[in-house]
């Protein structure tokens, strides 16, 4: 159960602080903290599939962000 007055604490952050305690918490998990299911598995796996049977179709992160960033008001 988490406390009451560390959960007040971290709403009292600012949003980039609460961002940046997010990562922090999730830079200390393990890939064995992170169950997949087998839905999960697949799909990845598919996904991975496509990336590799289509290279030239997938688009670099800063480019994503970007045009993610642009519909954004």
């Amino acid at each position: 159960m988490i406390d009451q007055s560390l959960l007040a604490k971290v709403a009292s952050l600012s949003p980039a602080d609460r961002l940046e305690l997010i990562g922090a918490v999730w830079d200390t998990l393990t890939p064995d903290d992170l169950p997949v299911t087998d839905a999960e598995k697949a799909l990845l796996d598919a996904r991975l599939a496509d990336m590799r049977s289509k290279p030239d179709d997938q688009s670099p992160w800063p480019d994503v962000k970007a045009r993610l960033e642009r519909l954004l008001p």
